[in-house]
């Protein structure tokens, strides 16, 4: 059974319904739920904003609605005929708020009939969409708001602190739907077989698990749009992680998992904040703003362009992927195309990407970046990347017009000399290599990152060649060339990998330990690491 398109001109496809969660507070799911409806209600759309975080309601200042006349309460506590008689206006066209109570016990500790019917009634007002505010943690009634809506949207800052708890959200969240899907009690029964890293892992594979909980659970999956949204950006590798999660969690989770996009905070949304102000609507060009607005303009697109609904996920395990399909490139690749694959696929499992810090032990990380390290050096190397080719092919596993029309070792990774000219000797050619390489280290007063680059390519070596003799991943070592700090492993590595680095080129191990490791010192001092 597929559900129907959400955006089908079907009555039943009005209200849309957006619910947004964060797995703890303060990460500006209360401004993101309220500005978004902003930027929808500009465009025309009819809004309405619910503010279900039951305890810590607080969509109403944040669209300067500061003591609201009506509210959750007065519905919850039977004041009102209808739950469209407990919503009020606000400043903004178009956008209406049914504001929290967080002061009325019966609010605050909501009964299940009550909550029930509150959902029910949401489903039937009268808007183009509805922006529920469900709150944060793993509460039942957050869970439950959260899985109102068709886009459930999380809210998130991808460092070390902020993903362990939204894994825990989301594992909390797939908990919650498996037992809507099947119900209480024959979730109940399956739920000690389930992975507890992954409540949907497994779940194909139970014996006790029958064909109709596969289709319940199925289902369940189908009728929603699991997004998320990242905030409190720092840099732009904080904007990477987003794509990165994604994949983290489509492949860990089994669950379709998009990337919505990410938010800025700027000082003048913080001062329109400040003063009560919604934030859209005082400061509609600050970054703030304008980053709502494009997730606004997602949505929105989508009314036209629905994305493809999308059940259970099955990936296969990194074991039984050829190298092409561990990372993830077409049997045509280019040589950038494999260099620019391996480290995209890399950077989440390295010791200092705090992606996979809690989802996988040390020791699985680094098993999967040997298994990366593995294909990449497999593709790499035009000779062995050949004989692979003819195997896949021989095994009917690969077309012979699917190759890569020719084979080379990468220039960027200073390739080998070209052979000398007419009329040269190989004497006078290596000479000349000698001259060019006593003049570059002549020129070095530290052995920084470029110099030990300078020093490789004038000695013809390639950072594969370096790889194949060493324990030295190639990542690594483009790393410590590009000094890209951040992304070098621990302390003790490190100085291991320069010292063998130091010995490959021939150069004082003692000098470029003490001129590189001065330099990193002085990164980490700068960046209070």
């Amino acid at each position: 059974m597929t559900p129907e398109n959400l955006f089908t001109n079907e009555p039943s496809s009005r209200p849309v319904i957006l619910s947004f969660a964060a797995p703890t507070g303060g990460l500006g799911t209360t401004l993101l739920a309220t500005n978004l409806g902003i930027q929808l209600a500009k465009k025309g759309r009819s809004v309405l904003v619910a503010d279900l975080a039951l305890t810590e309601a607080s969509c109403h200042l944040a669209l300067g609605v500061l003591k609201p006349e009506r509210h959750l309460g007065l519905a919850v506590q039977k004041e009102v005929g209808a739950l469209k008689e407990a919503l009020v206006p606000t400043s903004v066209n178009n956008l209406t708020l049914l504001a929290g109570h967080p002061e009325s016990p019966e609010v605050a500790n909501l009964a299940y009939l009550s909550k029930q019917k509150l959902l029910g009634d949401l489903r039937e007002l009268d808007f183009d969409y509805i922006l529920v505010d469900a709150g944060s943690g793993t509460g039942a009634d957050t869970l439950d708001f959260f899985l109102l809506g068709h886009y459930s949207i999380a809210v998130l800052q991808a460092t070390a602190v902020g993903l362990e708890p939204f894994y825990r959200f989301f594992r909390a969240t797939l908990h919650r739907l498996l037992m809507d899907g099947l119900n209480k009690k024959r979730y109940q029964s399956l739920a000690p077989g389930l992975n507890p890293r992954s409540p949907l892992a497994g779940l194909w594979d139970m014996p006790e698990t029958r064909e109709e909980d596969l289709a319940a659970v199925e289902r369940a999956i189908q009728a929603h749009r699991f997004t998320f949204v990242q905030t409190g950006l720092g840099s732009e590798k904080d904007q990477r992680n987003g794509a990165q999660l994604e994949a983290l969690l489509r492949r860990n989770f089994l669950c379709p998992m998009r990337f919505l996009g990410a938010v800025d905070w700027d000082a003048q949304a913080a001062a329109a904040h400040r003063a009560l102000e919604p934030i859209a609507k005082a400061q509609p060009l600050c970054p703030f703003s304008l980053s709502v607005e494009r997730l606004a303009n997602v949505v929105l697109k989508e009314e036209k362009e629905p994305a493809p609904v999308e059940g259970h996920l099955n990936p296969r395990h990194l074991g039984e992927l050829n190298a092409y399909e561990l990372l993830e490139i077409s049997f045509n690749a280019t040589v950038k195309d494999i260099q620019a694959a391996y480290a995209r696929l890399l950077e989440p499992y390295l010791e200092t990407s705090p992606l996979t810090l809690s989802l996988y032990t040390k020791e699985e990380r680094e098993a999967i970046r040997d298994r990366f390290e593995d294909a990449y050096k497999l593709l790499i190397t035009s000779g062995l990347r050949q004989r692979y080719d003819e195997d896949l092919i021989a095994k009917g596993h690969m077309s012979a017009d699917q190759r890569v029309a020719e084979y080379g070792e990468p220039a960027s990774e200073g390739a080998h000399p070209a052979p000398p000219a007419a009329g040269a000797s190989i004497e006078d050619t290596h000479s000349k290599a000698v001259r060019n390489l006593e003049a570059i280290l002549e020129e070095i007063r530290t052995f920084d990152g470029k110099a030990l680059k300078r020093v490789r390519e004038a000695k013809g070596i390639s950072v594969a060649e370096i790889v194949s003799e060493t324990n030295i991943r190639s990542w690594y070592i483009e790393c410590i060339e590009a000094e890209r700090f951040d992304a070098l492993p621990a302390f003790i590595y490190l100085k291991g990998f320069l010292k063998q680095l130091a010995q490959y080129l021939g150069l004082d191990p003692q000098r470029v330990l003490a001129d590189y490791i001065g330099q990193y010192q002085a990164w980490k001092q700068a960046h209070g690491k």
